[in-house]
């Protein structure tokens, strides 16, 4: 989360690496969920679908996390999908389940990236995998279904 310091009225000033432009672009992107029941997560908002899916796996959270462009740094497509394909197999070798996705914004500011709803993970698993993969922040929902922008540094 980003380190906070002391303004001089006393209230806590957030500071992060990540730029106001990339944080707007992130809180209002459309974070869609493929499989056999599709639907779409908004940061903040409550996703019944989604609570229905943790539900159903019996979890107490999941992730939306993507292996693409770290950073936010263009790679090429052979690239991000290499790293895509490293992510799903640490998933799975982990035995957590996953959903395929999309990370979208509806302005077109960004392209949208290809994500996984990682089931039965916690908040500080969804941190350190956004880390691993040089995410610049994740997504995560606990049983309410809300999901929460997580920043990574």
């Amino acid at each position: 989360m980003p380190q906070g310091s002391n303004r001089e009225d006393g209230h806590q000033k957030l500071s992060t690496a990540i730029e106001p432009d990339l944080l707007d672009i992130y809180k209002n992107s459309e974070y869609r969920v493929f499989g056999d029941a599709p639907f779409v997560m908004r940061i903040g908002l409550a996703c019944p679908p989604l609570q229905d899916l943790l539900a159903r796996h019996a979890v107490l959270g999941a992730c939306f996390v993507s292996a693409y462009n770290p950073r936010s740094e263009q790679r090429s497509h052979q690239e991000n999908e290499m790293a895509q394909d490293r992510l799903r197999h640490e998933v799975r070798t982990a035995g957590w389940s996953f959903v395929e996705g999309v990370g979208e914004d509806p302005q077109g500011h960004c392209p949208g990236e290809p994500c996984l709803l990682v089931l039965g993970v916690s908040r500080q698993e969804s941190l350190e995998l956004g880390r691993r993969y040089g995410q610049n922040a994740v997504l995560w929902a606990g049983m309410d279904g809300i999901p929460d922008l997580v920043l990574t540094r």
